[in-house]
């Protein structure tokens, strides 16, 4: 068990006798609704750049995410001994998609105002205390809140598709409407991760789950859905950091662009092969695979743009 499981779990059990006096997960409040599409045409990913499609992204930096960033890697991978954090800024990002026919989505939701006064957010319950114990909390400029720049950008957001539920990735999603479409990858509400510290999706929301089951396989990535069916927006199956982890590529005129989300957090996780921490050990190897296939991915088509989890490339 790497020191991020340790640390967790103990915190999660002092947390939960401190405030309820018996251990128990925060069970997740919204609904779900298995989400399939038709199953996608490209046999390689080479056939899916020669076609870009009217589509473009803007990646939002909504604040900074202050958190031990070895915590956040595969504490057993045997390069983790050579690690030593370079004191670079894990940002919180927020993915602008806008296609001209089918217009604007948001990936993750970044930050809202609130962040620049109060570290937590809109984080409650036993998660608030589980993760200011093991030292997350947020940082911001004021105007740089995802409101703000989507009002900048004059975007009229349709709908949000998540790469995963943790607090970082989920934490403006409060202040958005509950009737906007949210899309997420399968049993991410049962992920670990989510259940224990985050409170972030209420019972008045409808998780999207996407199906994967009748995905194209594109290697080197794996299982991947056309969301549009026109090539240009396609969602990535990468679990392990949690459940029903999720990556994105959107595959423009200006070139096509890879957001891991946290199947990679950080450069040195990349260069150096080291995936993240899941919630056990098992799916920490799957998080493991999963940065293969993304490695893999880069290194076979040089000219996609990577930007990871809260890093660039």
């Amino acid at each position: 068990m790497t020191k991020f499981r340790i640390i967790a779990a103990v915190a999660l059990v002092a947390a939960a006798v401190l405030t309820t006096g018996a251990v128990v997960f925060e069970p997740p409040g919204a609904s779900r609704q298995p989400t399939s599409f038709k199953r996608g045409q490209a046999s390689t990913w080479g056939e899916v750049f020669a076609r870009p499609g009217p589509i473009h992204v803007d990646t939002l930096d909504t604040g900074i995410v202050h958190f031990p960033k070895e915590l956040l890697l595969n504490g057993d991978h045997s390069a983790m001994a050579g690690f030593k954090d370079d004191g670079s800024p894990l940002r919180v990002f927020a993915h602008l998609v806008r296609h001209e026919q089918r217009g604007d989505v948001l990936i993750d939701t970044g930050l809202d105002e609130v962040y620049a006064t109060e570290p937590l957010g809109h984080m409650r319950g036993v998660g608030r205390l589980v993760m200011g114990w093991l030292g997350l909390h947020f940082s911001q400029r004021p105007g740089q809140d995802v409101h703000a720049q989507l009002r900048h950008a004059n975007a009229d957001v349709g709908a949000i598709y998540f790469t995963h539920l943790h607090s970082d990735h989920a934490t403006a999603l409060p202040t958005f409407d509950e009737s906007l479409p949210l899309y997420t990858g399968a049993a991410e509400l049962d992920d670990l991760g989510h259940r224990l510290n985050h409170g972030l999706v209420d019972d008045a929301r409808v998780l999207r789950e996407l199906d994967f089951s009748n995905a194209v396989v594109l290697e080197p990535l794996g299982r991947a859905i056309d969301l549009y069916g026109d090539g240009s927006f396609w969602a990535i199956s990468t679990p392990g950091h949690t459940t029903g982890h999720v990556s994105y590529l959107v595959n423009g005129a200006e070139g096509a662009v890879l957001l891991t989300g946290d199947a990679c957090h950080m450069r040195w996780g990349f260069e150096h092969a080291v995936g993240p921490s899941g919630a056990t050990s098992e799916t920490t190897e799957r998080a493991q695979e999963s940065l293969e296939r993304i490695r893999a991915f880069a290194e076979r088509y040089p000219e996609v743009e990577i930007v990871l989890g809260h890093q660039r490339t």
